[in-house]
């Protein structure tokens, strides 16, 4: 299966503007050990809190089902001789994984499931735009319809600020981006055969991601999962998010409905009348909506939207300005949210929040979960226990 990057790289993340210079010298931070512990950021030892308002009223599965989860990118750092690959045994880093994936995202299956999160030296940001525009820019000289667009399509990704300091035509990094890139995935993969080995005895098994995490469990899936007949009957759902992501996995298909099982998820978050994908292409673009958990064209109905999990403005205010660790999340702001699956786009029709809409841009990557976060867990408790209970 290959994932779809037909988007004009749209990430929300904030990209430095100091003075930068690209790799000064090779190498990779020391790999983890995945018989150990504390290379995984999250196991039923170490569980992730639930938000702090949140009574938890579901029965859980946690004996039965196990999610193990990619978290994104939020290392940024890979200039000025530094490693293009964070390393997972740096506290701030840990720190960073903590506040801004697994309270923001993982602890959606938290009580539910075991949910397993492997410390991996993931690429840094801008690193992994340049390898995706590499192999964007690479399908688009293969494909006979878009081809003789190659040199529009290619001044118009490489005016995106996160490459100011690449180029296309520089085979070195080019290389080193996609030996990075192949770093990060095969920490996953060592880290996931490790979890079979040690600690999955036979359970079924929810592969969940975001954005760069995803790239890596489209992978994962494709590679090491589905050829296996075993692991393909345990995997019963995947949360593939924040990239485009096609339906092209072999017997592994889109979720349709919101009970079904034994298929992927996939959406990305974008502001009303953003369309980010080539024409050409985003029919092959898989785009749920995460209120209805269906992936037609219809929008939900604002009181079916359960509410948000994010910080605070003034919780990012001291995260972001004074550094500040960010305290427990509380959910809130439910019946806010319409929303719409549209060109392969998650579109937010409505978006009834104002401190958000202070920030309102082309794209809402960072909220994929948070947007939803209550949908989600509701959901996967009904699945799992329609499931449980036939």
């Amino acid at each position: 299966m290959r994932t779809q990057y037909f988007l004009i790289f749209s990430f929300m993340f904030f990209s430095c503007t100091s003075t930068k210079y690209l790799v000064s010298n090779t190498g990779f931070p020391k790999a983890p050990d995945y018989k150990y512990m504390k290379n995984w950021i999250s196991s039923p030892k170490k569980e992730i809190p639930l938000p702090l308002n949140y009574m938890d009223s579901l029965k859980g599965f946690k004996s039965e089902v196990d999610v193990f989860y990619i978290y994104p990118t939020v290392y940024y750092g890979g200039y000025n001789g530094n490693f293009w690959n964070s390393n997972p045994e740096n506290f701030d880093h840990q720190n960073r994984v903590d506040a801004l994936a697994l309270k923001n995202q993982a602890s959606v299956f938290s009580g539910l499931t075991n949910v397993y999160t492997p410390l991996y030296r993931q690429l840094f940001y801008d690193g992994l735009v340049y390898h995706n525009t590499n192999e964007l820019l690479t399908e688009i000289a293969l494909d006979p319809k878009l081809k003789s667009n190659f040199n529009y399509y290619k001044d118009l990704i490489y005016s995106n600020k996160s490459l100011e300091y690449f180029s296309f035509e520089n085979n070195k990094l080019k290389s080193y981006a996609k030996e990075s890139f192949d770093v990060a995935y095969n920490d996953i993969k060592r880290a996931f055969l490790i979890y079979l080995e040690q600690e999955n005895k036979g359970k079924k098994i929810i592969i969940a991601a975001h954005s760069q995490g995803t790239l890596h469990a489209a992978r994962l899936i494709d590679e090491v999962i589905l050829p296996d007949a075993n692991l393909k009957s345990n995997l019963i759902l995947a949360y593939l998010i924040g990239m485009p992501v096609s339906s092209e996995f072999k017997d592994f298909p889109v979720c349709e409905d919101p009970l079904q099982l034994n298929c992927f998820m996939s959406w990305n978050t974008h502001g009303n009348n953003y369309f980010p994908y080539d024409n050409e292409v985003y029919k092959e673009i898989v785009a749920n909506n995460p209120i209805t958990f269906k992936s037609d064209r219809n929008i939900n109905n604002i009181k079916d939207h359960k509410g948000i999990l994010m910080p605070s403005f003034f919780q990012m205010f001291k995260y972001q300005i004074l550094n500040r660790p960010i305290g427990p999340l509380k959910l809130k702001n439910e019946n806010k949210i319409k929303a719409q699956s549209d060109k392969g786009s998650l579109q937010l029709i409505e978006l009834n929040i104002p401190w958000i809409k202070i920030f309102e841009k082309e794209s809402f990557h960072a909220g994929d979960y948070n947007f939803f976060w209550l949908n989600i867990r509701e959901n996967l408790f009904f699945r799992l226990s329609n499931y449980f209970n036939e």
